[in-house]
C-alpha cells in the first residue's frame, strides 16, 4: 500500500488589489454573515474572515489566491504529489527554527488558485 498523506484544508487565500478591498471584503463577510475574525484580524498583511479566508492586500501566488493544505509530513506529502506530476518552487520554502521545511508552494494552479503545504 502506498502512502497516501493527511491533507487538510487549512485556508483558502483570496487575492485582492490592495488592502482597502481586503479590509472591506473582510468587513462584509462579518457584518453578513456573522463570521468574525477568531484569529488576529490582521496577520502577515492580510485580513481574515475566521481563520479559514485570508483576503490578501496585495495579489499573490495564483490568479484568484491560493489554498492552504496541512499535512502531518511535508517530505511524503510533497513526494506523493511529484509522482502525480506537481512541481515545486523552492524559493517559498519556509523552515522551522530546526531547519525542517514548515511550508512550501506548489508550481500548479488548481482552477486558477495556488496551493501550498503547511505543516500541522
Amino acid at each position: 500500500m502506498s502512502f497516501i498523506p493527511d491533507f487538510d484544508i487549512v485556508h483558502v487565500g483570496i487575492n485582492c488589489p490592495d488592502a482597502a478591498s481586503a479590509e472591506g471584503n473582510a468587513a462584509i463577510f462579518e457584518r453578513d454573515f456573522s463570521l468574525a475574525a477568531r484569529a488576529p484580524k490582521t496577520q502577515g498583511g492580510s485580513y481574515f474572515t475566521t481563520t479559514k479566508i485570508e483576503w490578501m492586500t496585495k495579489p499573490g501566488k495564483g490568479a484568484h489566491g491560493h489554498l492552504a493544505l496541512s499535512t502531518s509530513d511535508i517530505t511524503g506529502a510533497r513526494a506523493y504529489l511529484e509522482e502525480r506530476g506537481y512541481t515545486f518552487d523552492e524559493s517559498t520554502i519556509k523552515r522551522r527554527e530546526d531547519g525542517s521545511v514548515n511550508a512550501i508552494y506548489a508550481n500548479e494552479e488548481i482552477g486558477g488558485f495556488a496551493f501550498h503545504l503547511v505543516r500541522k
